[in-house]
Parts: structure tokens; C-alpha cells; sequence
């Protein structure tokens, strides 16, 4: 028996199950198990004919698009990072941080 032919004998009062636990958020795989059918079944037909579209949650969103203007001027620099901090630039945490660094490490420098 088809997938199809199960659901048309299932009653209203399960066909209107399946529609509320659609709109709930159940899982294809949960009404396949719950009710027989497939989930290619359940995917494919039950959730357009309740309106609700199957949303793949693990999926990644793919925008195709031009940006006019480069990052760099220079081909080059894509590879590189320029990066320079000054002490006065640095937070409260980070001076912190930074001579808790120095004091711990500041053996090993001296000797070296």
C-alpha cells in the first residue's frame, strides 16, 4: 500500500491531527513514524496542502550579489593583516592583561 493510499484512509479526525501537529512543528519523521507514511510523502504533499512550507533548518542562506569596490587597493594585502595597537588605545581589561602578562612571563625575558 502507498503512501498515499494510507492517508486517504486515514480519517478526518487524523488528517486534522496531522495538519495541527504540522503547524506545531513536528517533524517530517515524526508524522511518517506516527501515521506509516514516508517522509518523501509527507514532505512532498502534506506540507504544501496545509500551507506550510518546509523550512531546512540546516541549510545556509546564499546570497549572489557584486561588491563595486575592493577591500584593498593592492591585491597583495588580502593575505595580510595590518594590524598596530598603541598602549594608550587599550582598555582597562586589556592593561590588565597585558601586565599580568609581563609579570608572569617578565623571568623568561630577563634571562634569555
Amino acid at each position: 500500500m502507498t503512501s498515499k493510499e494510507k492517508y486517504e484512509t486515514l480519517g478526518d479526525k487524523d488528517k486534522k491531527l496531522i495538519s495541527v501537529l504540522l503547524a506545531k512543528g513536528k517533524t517530517e519523521q515524526y508524522i511518517s513514524e506516527r501515521f506509516g507514511l514516508s517522509r518523501k510523502f509527507v514532505r512532498c504533499h502534506l506540507y504544501n496542502t496545509f500551507g506550510i512550507k518546509f523550512i531546512n533548518y540546516n541549510s545556509i542562506p546564499i546570497f549572489f550579489g557584486t561588491k563595486k569596490e575592493s577591500y584593498y587597493k593592492n591585491e597583495m594585502d588580502y593575505g595580510t593583516l595590518n594590524l598596530s595597537y598603541n598602549f594608550e588605545d587599550l582598555n582597562e581589561f586589556e592593561i590588565i592583561a597585558y601586565n599580568n602578562y609581563n609579570e608572569k612571563n617578565k623571568a623568561y625575558y630577563e634571562y634569555s
